[in-house]
């Protein structure tokens, strides 16, 4: 069965000026662009929102999918929050694993998610070209204590890379690095 897939759309925005799941792109915009990519992929689609009282939790909800919320305790901590509430959500519904994904790479491969179920066991598969793609990731949910723990004895963030460092990791090469382009700009 296909793990659920979370986009995480709970981030600032800063470099965009705010509200980047609804920035336009192209004749839509990056969250609608994204759910069109990765639906047809999974069985399930979820969108991480960042903190419950953030002012994207309105319009998220208007896209008629479930929204999930990072822990009141370790918000502003970075994008690992939000990987963590994937993980506690597929881990509380029984499942082995979650696949996560950014909603700012509009332009992600058609079989992003094929190619990650295909890939060797690990705690973490994730893309790696000339950059390394981390949040575009499966997880094994048997590392939320480890991610949790380490996100409490941070300060001020954690760095995705950091943790990863200290997970069974498997990458997956890039063949174009321009699927994998986020947009930070309008």
């Amino acid at each position: 069965m296909t793990p659920q897939l979370v986009l995480l759309a709970g981030g600032k925005g800063k470099r965009m000026g705010g509200n980047k799941p609804f920035a336009p792109y192209g004749r839509s915009t990056l969250i609608e662009t994204m759910i069109a990519r990765l639906k047809p992929q999974v069985n399930g689609l979820v969108i991480n929102a960042g903190a419950k009282g953030t002012p994207l939790v309105l319009p998220l909800s208007c896209l008629g999918l479930s929204l999930i919320f990072d822990d009141p305790a370790l918000v502003e901590l970075g994008p690992l929050t939000g990987v963590l509430s994937a993980l506690e959500m597929a881990r509380a519904a029984g499942e082995t694993q979650v696949i996560t994904a950014p909603c700012d790479m509009p332009d992600l491969p058609e079989d992003m998610v094929a190619q990650l179920l295909a890939a060797p066991p690990a705690d973490v598969v994730y893309f790696k070209g000339v950059r390394d793609y981390p949040l575009c990731a499966l997880w094994r949910v048997s590392v939320a204590d480890a991610l949790r723990e380490a996100l409490q004895k941070a300060e001020g963030g954690l760095a995705v890379m950091r943790f990863l460092a200290s997970q069974d990791v498997h990458t997956i090469a890039v063949s174009d690095d321009a699927a994998f382009a986020n947009i930070n700009h309008l």
